[in-house]
């Protein structure tokens, strides 16, 4: 496998694992996650979805766990190949339309 076929397929299964999980907890299990979205012991009150700021982030909510798992490795490899994916890496100074990503 060539090593653009390696960063391809490391970009794909990010994408995947990180989509398959969301449908999982924002689909799937809707009801169950309406129901525990808002209670402390699963997210701290200073805390937010993705950075919950509770001990055991599966805690009785096993796919949340596994979609934060995903989601940081996403950032990871979007970091990884110069990918933008906050709104700092768009910032009007900072971004041209000629920008472009180490794919």
């Amino acid at each position: 496998m060539s090593k653009l076929s390696e960063d391809i397929f490391e970009i794909e299964e990010a994408i995947s694992g990180f989509v398959i999980n969301f449908e999982s907890v924002f689909n799937n299990d809707w009801e169950f996650t309406r129901d525990l979205i808002s209670n402390e012991c699963f997210i701290a009150k200073d805390g937010t979805f993705i950075n919950p700021e509770v001990a055991d982030e599966s805690n009785n909510w096993g796919n949340r766990g596994s979609l934060l798992r995903s989601y940081r490795q996403l950032l990871e490899v979007m970091d990884k190949y110069n990918i933008p994916h906050s709104l700092e890496d768009f910032c009007e100074d900072e971004i041209t339309q000629d920008q472009s990503y180490d794919y």
